[in-house]
């Protein structure tokens, strides 16, 4: 994790497959975060899947989905293992692929500019559920924004591309024999006259192809580093 950001792998967490909007499972993402031990402000650390969250912020797991993520108790902001991030409070949410909804009511606008609605059999009742406050006291400095309170584990491969050598390739000499024809006028008494008369000729003749040596390459090793963005267990 980036400094300031600890790992976030609470007990119980086993997925980091964030709903998309339209699945099945996004439906219920407004509850399970809202069923979550809000308050909470421990970072207990067993679960098998994880996440980089802010170091002064809470390290929960969803209700029922499973997933990590990490809470600001008092802007009720959280953010999500494939960039995410929202407010309980109000219900705003924006996705790591850029759509935009609101969870309390269920409209949407995906970033191909797609509108819909994700409760087709009517929205949560907010009224029902454990719904947290926000802090609405004055503060030292400002609330961390909700895109800034986690971030997306890092992990780096270090490969080792090995060298190799072609070995030089020599092709020896090689004689092999052309057939000529050739055509000869020799003279032929023809009534008691002379004429020249067309004869035709076979020779074999030999034929020298030239060895050549083709020079061998080396092709150096080399050490690539690569950086990608994932989600990654967390070590025990």
């Amino acid at each position: 994790c980036a400094d300031g950001y600890e790992i976030c792998a609470p007990p119980g967490a086993t997925s980091v497959n964030t709903p998309q909007i339209g699945s099945p499972d996004f439906q219920n993402l407004f509850i399970n975060i809202v069923q979550s031990p809000l308050p909470s402000n421990k970072r207990a650390e067993a679960g098998s899947a994880s996440l980089c969250c802010n170091a002064l912020l809470s390290c929960l797991v969803m209700s029922n989905l499973r997933i990590p993520f990490c809470y600001d108790r008092f802007t009720t902001n959280f953010f999500l293992p494939d960039g995410s991030y929202g407010t309980v409070v109000g219900g705003a949410y924006t996705s790591g692929k850029g759509d935009v909804a609101n969870l309390e009511s269920g409209e949407y606008t995906l970033a191909s500019g797609q509108k819909g609605n994700i409760y087709p059999a009517g929205r949560p009742d907010t009224a029902t559920l454990p719904m947290p406050s926000q802090f609405t006291g004055t503060g030292v400095g400002s609330a961390i924004p909700a895109n800034s309170l986690g971030r997306e584990i890092t992990v780096t491969y270090t490969t080792t591309l090995h060298g190799t050598t072609k070995p030089g390739t020599t092709v020896s000499p090689v004689t092999t024999f052309s057939v000529v024809q050739e055509t000869i006028l020799l003279p032929t008494m023809v009534s008691g006259s002379t004429i020249a008369a067309t004869s035709i000729s076979t020779l074999t003749v030999p034929v020298t192809i030239q060895g050549t040596t083709v020079s061998g390459a080396t092709v150096a090793g080399e050490v690539t580093t690569i950086t990608t963005t994932e989600a990654a267990a967390a070590s025990s």
